[in-house]
């Protein structure tokens, strides 16, 4: 594809196999949360060490979502810090 503007002539070439960054593209919002919530996790861990009021946002909220494979485990734990920064991760996608 060519386009032209006023005297300067330049090409773009459309891949098929190129991502671009489109609001409604899923993988990109569900890595916006999941990123969100970890920083928030972890920003709220940080803030209940130096603040031992704010250990609230540390509490977990549900128990212990998983599985267990024998060879691997995982398990979510939610709580308020990393909710909070889910969300902040939703708006930050809805902004960029």
């Amino acid at each position: 594809m060519t386009k032209t503007i006023s005297e300067n002539v330049f090409t773009v070439s459309s891949d098929c196999c190129v991502m671009t960054f489109d609001k409604n593209n899923l993988g990109y919002l569900i890595a916006f949360m999941l990123v969100g919530a970890i920083l928030g996790s972890a920003v709220g861990t940080l803030a209940a060490g130096f603040i031992p009021a704010l250990s609230v946002i540390q509490k977990s909220l549900t128990g212990p979502v998983g599985f267990n494979l024998e060879i691997i485990s995982f398990h979510i734990r939610m709580n308020l810090s990393a909710i909070i920064g889910l969300v902040i991760g939703v708006l930050i996608f809805r902004k960029v």
